[in-house]
């Protein structure tokens, strides 16, 4: 069983099933040749792993693990699967309260409507805007737009992995009242009307991650985007990516019709973040990583479990890890970006 390539976006395992998909990846080692995941900083190749395998695995862990702890004893669920960033002083107050476990990843989101024109453009719809998510996750981030950002708006939440959708369906869209629906779907397919969108938002999706160059992919998924727009629409769009593909990126956006307004670069915000957020991650890791008996086969469960931790705290950007030294170091830039679909 390789977990890195082997589970399918179509599925939302059961603890029961991951107690199984765990053993089997463990008992998998016995011969392994090569080690996909860095024993030194949790790195993993691009070619060693898929994403849709990878978020299978995480997001139905977070559905199964149910409320945590913090490490002050604060309960919540993991529903922000987003490194976010420290609120920069220069936007203001911090909207955000400062024991909220997840407050980097709602700065994220919030982070994507505080540019002037986009403030601008909301007045003038008195507030009432339909915004189209592509890649939404657990539909975190959609709930705390439809609650506290924007809250006159209508929210279509799109994700590619079944065990996040449900997740979402399961804890927000009951309690926005019909103004959020969660949508499973590949975002560079999906059928939703042309021009309806007020905004298209793109917070963190694992796409335009090729050092240097827009991928075929990457260019689907930017015309969908622009389809989906109205005209004078705006995307809203903020990652942690290579730092040589911004340009490239920006650059196939004018070419389909967009016009850039405003780049923000937020890459030390971001480096605070993590900084800040490894207690927090650690006691998370260390809860999950408890729940699994494959980690206790003598022999290879501690070596397997090893590889696990790093891998799962690579993913999070966590200090000491390949994606953090890459962000730390320049090599990945987080920058929040707003375009405008022009006529």
């Amino acid at each position: 069983m390789d977990i890195l390539k082997s589970l399918s976006r179509k599925s939302d395992y059961s603890k029961t099933q991951l107690q199984f998909i765990i053993a089997a990846w463990v008992l998998s080692s016995i011969g392994e040749k090569k080690k996909p995941i860095s024993l030194k900083d949790g790195d993993v190749l691009e070619e060693d792993y898929d994403k849709q395998s990878i978020y299978s695995l995480l997001y139905s862990i977070y559905r199964s693990m149910g409320e945590v702890q913090d490490e002050h004893g604060t309960k919540y669920e993991w529903t922000f699967n987003t490194w976010g960033y420290s609120w920069p002083a220069s936007w203001g107050a911090d909207p955000i309260a400062s024991n909220d476990p997840q407050r980097f990843g709602k700065h994220a989101y919030t982070g994507l409507y505080q540019f002037p024109a986009v403030k601008e453009y909301v007045s003038k719809q008195n507030n009432k805007v339909n915004i189209v998510e592509m890649g939404c996750g657990t539909g975190g981030g959609a709930h705390l737009v439809c609650k506290d950002v924007l809250p006159q708006c209508t929210y279509e939440a799109v994700d590619m992995q079944q065990a996040a959708i449900q997740t979402c369906k399961r804890k927000f869209v009951p309690v926005l009242n019909g103004r959020l629906v969660a949508t499973w779907a590949d975002a560079t397919q999906l059928t939703i009307k042309e021009g309806s969108a007020d905004f298209v938002a793109v917070c963190e999706t694992h796409v335009t991650e090729m050092p240097g160059i827009v991928t075929d992919e990457d260019k689907l998924f930017f015309k969908t985007a622009h389809r989906l727009m109205k005209q004078g629409g705006y995307l809203v769009w903020g990652n942690a990516i290579p730092d040589s593909t911004w340009k490239p990126c920006f650059d196939y956006l004018e070419t389909i019709g967009m016009k850039q307004i405003e780049v923000r670069d937020v890459t030390k915000e971001a480096v605070i973040a993590r900084d800040q957020d490894e207690a927090r991650v650690k006691v998370y890791v260390e809860h999950c990583l408890k729940q699994f008996w494959g980690f206790r086969i003598p022999g290879l469960g501690k070596k397997k479990r090893l590889e696990a931790e790093l891998a799962l705290k690579n993913f999070y950007r966590d200090p000491g890890t390949n994606l953090y030294e890459n962000m730390k170091n320049g090599t990945d830039s987080y920058k929040v970006v707003l375009f405008q679909k022009v006529a």
